[in-house]
């Protein structure tokens, strides 16, 4: 494929991205009754993804410069979100994993935004909905061969 093809498709994909933020999961939606920031809540959903992490690892992972961690751990901390602990195998290293409390926040959050989804995409066609349904799933097979 050519170059001027891959730049079309990035376009498409980037014009994809935006419609999907507009119309179907904006993240201002997400964080709604949610009392802490959002960058507190990307350490949170980064968790979720992983049993448990250096402070460092997450910093350098979600590109939030060490300095900026520590406030957002301790804020995590103080209202039971996260556990810090001293990594076993290196008593340097500090530790953070999410607390139920968190999970359940998640388990929450993640019911009310496929209510959500449910209610947007509930009110196209039978026809499009399928379509939609193909699409997203070519899409996933697709994006997952990706490099991060």
């Amino acid at each position: 494929m050519n170059n001027n093809e891959l730049h079309d498709i990035s376009d498409n994909l980037l014009n994809l991205l935006f419609q999907i933020h507009n119309r179907l999961f904006n993240p201002s939606e997400m964080v709604k009754g949610v009392s802490i920031p959002p960058s507190h809540v990307k350490v949170i959903f980064y968790l979720s993804q992983k049993k448990s992490m250096s402070v460092s690892d997450v910093a350098k992972c979600l590109d939030i410069s060490k300095p900026n961690m520590t406030p957002i751990i301790d804020k995590l901390i103080s209202n039971g979100l996260v556990n810090r602990y001293t990594d076993p195998n290196d008593r340097r290293k500090i530790n953070i994993e999410l607390t139920e409390k968190a999970h359940n926040l998640l388990k929450n959050k993640k019911r009310e935004i496929k209510n959500n989804l449910f209610n947007k995409i509930s009110t196209l066609n039978d026809e499009d909905l399928y379509k939609l349904d193909a699409s997203i799933r070519e899409m996933y097979d697709i994006l997952i061969k990706l490099k991060k």
